[in-house]
């Protein structure tokens, strides 16, 4: 066999990547623009669904599961913080909520909601991470990930 060796100038290396990528239909431009687009979209949907869940022991719990199934699936917490946070102004012509305070101003109604926060830290020892839950009036709103236990 004989096997030449040619260095290809940068016009030759693009137009012989174009024809082994050509496919029928499409541009290089388009085939570059998906795979970029599909890129990005995993990129931002990889660390989200991540932290959508968590498991304790044979159990799962989610983002938008009450305080008690998080309980019931994974023990008390190592430590609860807790506070209370106020919400934006916005308008709402009938406040049904009793977490909200309002007074009427025009033809709506100025609101303020107030939000019972807590984060829940589960230490579970130095060989695997701490994990931090935080509750929005008792629903699970974010579940992240920390550094080892101890």
């Amino acid at each position: 066999m004989n096997f030449r060796l040619r260095l290809l100038s940068s016009r030759e290396a693009g137009l012989r990547l174009r024809q082994a990528v050509s496919v029928k239909g499409f541009s290089m431009k388009g085939i570059i623009a998906l795979y970029l687009g599909f890129m990005v979209l995993m990129g931002w949907a990889a660390p989200g669904s991540a932290y959508d869940t968590m498991r304790c022991g044979n159990k799962l719990v989610s983002v938008g599961d009450p305080a008690d199934k998080l309980t019931t699936a994974c023990g008390p917490p190592t430590s609860v913080d807790e506070w209370e946070e106020e919400r934006g102004f916005h308008f709402d012509p009938s406040p049904r909520d009793h977490y909200r305070s309002s007074e009427k101003h025009g033809n709506g109604y100025r609101v303020r909601k107030f939000v019972k926060v807590e984060v829940w830290t589960y230490n579970n020892g130095p060989n695997r991470f701490i994990e931090y839950v935080r509750l929005e009036n008792g629903r699970i709103k974010k579940i992240e990930n920390g550094g080892y236990g101890y």
